[in-house]
């Protein structure tokens, strides 16, 4: 993973507002992200502890 400490959607920190909508900007590459967002891990880490 590239990026551990921001989420791939948003500004990717904690934020009190609507985090990730339609109209968000993402990254360019999910896969190099641990979060989704500001505290939601990304489909590649939920799978590798599903399958620890």
């Amino acid at each position: 993973f590239e990026e551990t400490k921001r989420g791939c959607c948003g500004t990717g920190l904690l934020e009190m507002s609507f985090l990730c909508n339609p109209g968000t900007l993402t990254c360019p590459d999910v896969s190099s992200y641990v979060f989704w967002d500001a505290i939601h891990p990304t489909q590649k880490i939920y799978s590798l502890v599903a399958n620890t």
